[in-house]
């Protein structure tokens, strides 16, 4: 999966920084560096750490969670969300954000179990987040995917939040997808936050975030508790262009003298004062998200609906809802005209996976196997057409012996376009 680049440029302390540091470098990981902490230690301001393809765990590099990023205007870099893996296996928080000009992009972020910020939690400063797969992990008491501290206010966007969890329901805690507190004047916009088993997104205390151009989809537990968002926050809130779907309770909760559970329809002119404004009900739509697809198919209310005053498309066109605009709606990699969607599934698998091609154009594609030293495991040649097509490819070499568990990359190459895909294997 690779998230829509941001339609905008907002320049953060680290781009700054940047600009005026000659000695900026990158530090990569596996390559000089064993462990991700062991490079976010030793990088200074303007430093980007890049970490390669593959699952940084601590049964498998013996990576240390949280990942800490103390140091101001350092930026952490993954491969893509479905090539570097942050797993946390259940040891904390994935990363922990507490310097300025700090930004975090392209990783799955998973396994996370804190009381606050499961998977990302940012306790100071304007830290940057964007292009991530947030996905099953868990908290306590604030913040299963996301949480935010007082005076922090970051730029969340282009992230995909999904299923994460209430550690113990019973517990007097209440986590929620994204968790914005205290002073809080987060920035969050396209951003798809679903299936958690609380709110989507809750605003509380004294914080005035601006969230914008969301999708929040299925969240909550039925009869329970569950809304789209919970806004108990400063009436500087900004709630605008925003699609609900499915949220157990209501699209959204406002305390106005209590608690009043509106829809999204109605929430736009519950009271013409309160920012918010703009906001859908209807199902977006989604691809396939049993299988993590979660790009707009071409009847989706949330395209062309997102804040008319928001930057254009890539396409040209009025911003789209969500982290996808419509014109790459299928899994197309940066820079290729040719491949207009790549997909396998089951991911993980254990002894085969079905892989989906579907080319703008016709022609031939050759389909290789590599593990991450770049030996060459698999070798087929398809002649693809425009239509969608699979193919079946064993969890084994050309010799039959079945590949260990781990990563491994699916390349595909037509008409001079190269891509990659990566999968694991488990068991």
């Amino acid at each position: 999966m690779q998230l829509v680049p941001p339609t905008r440029f907002l320049p953060t302390l680290a781009s700054l920084l940047l600009a005026a540091s000659a000695e900026a470098a990158q530090l990569r990981v596996p390559q000089d560096y064993l462990r991700i902490g062991e490079a976010l230690a030793a990088a200074v301001s303007g430093d980007e750490v890049v970490v390669a393809a593959g699952i940084y765990a601590p049964s498998t590099n013996g990576e240390v969670y949280p990942l800490q990023m103390t140091t101001a205007g350092v930026a952490l870099r993954g491969a893509g969300v479905e090539q570097s893996i942050l797993d946390a296996e259940a040891s904390g928080t994935v990363v922990e954000l507490s310097a300025a000009g700090t930004r975090l992009r392209n990783f799955t972020i998973t396994g996370g179990d804190a009381n606050w910020g499961g998977g990302v939690h940012v306790l100071s400063a304007d830290a940057e987040i964007d292009h991530n797969l947030i996905r099953d992990n868990v908290a306590l008491n604030r913040g299963s995917g996301i949480n935010v501290q007082a005076a922090a206010a970051p730029w969340i966007h282009h992230n995909v939040c999904w299923e994460n969890l209430d550690k113990d329901l019973v517990h007097g805690g209440d986590p929620h997808g994204i968790q914005i507190g205290g002073s809080s004047t987060a920035l969050v916009e396209h951003n798809l936050v679903g299936r958690g088993d609380s709110n989507g997104l809750f605003a509380g205390e004294s914080s005035a975030p601006t969230v914008r151009n969301n999708i929040f989809f299925e969240n909550g537990t039925p009869a329970v508790r569950g809304r789209g968002i919970c806004a108990l926050s400063d009436p500087a809130t900004v709630i605008a262009y925003n699609l609900f779907s499915g949220n157990a309770i209501s699209a959204i909760v406002i305390n106005d003298g209590g608690i009043v559970n509106l829809n999204a329809m109605d929430a736009n002119d519950y009271n013409l004062a309160d920012n918010i404004y703009g906001n859908l009900d209807g199902d977006p739509l989604l691809l396939d998200a049993a299988n993590l697809d979660f790009h707009l198919t071409p009847t989706s209310p949330a395209i062309d609906a997102g804040d008319p005053t928001s930057p254009l498309d890539t396409d040209g066109t009025r911003a789209d809802i969500g982290p996808y605009v419509y014109s790459a709606n299928t899994a197309t990699p940066a820079g290729s005209s040719r491949f207009e969607l790549i997909a396998a599934a089951p991911n993980p698998f254990t002894t085969e996976f079905s892989l989906r091609i579907r080319l703008r154009r016709p022609g031939a594609v050759t389909i290789e196997l590599h593990d991450l030293r770049g030996r060459r495991l698999q070798s087929e040649q398809l002649l693809a057409s425009g239509l969608e097509q699979q193919l079946i490819l064993a969890g084994r070499d050309r010799r039959g012996h079945s590949l260990a568990a781990g990563v491994y990359i699916v390349s595909l190459e037509s008409g001079g376009e190269r891509v990659t895909l990566p999968v694991v294997k488990v068991r």
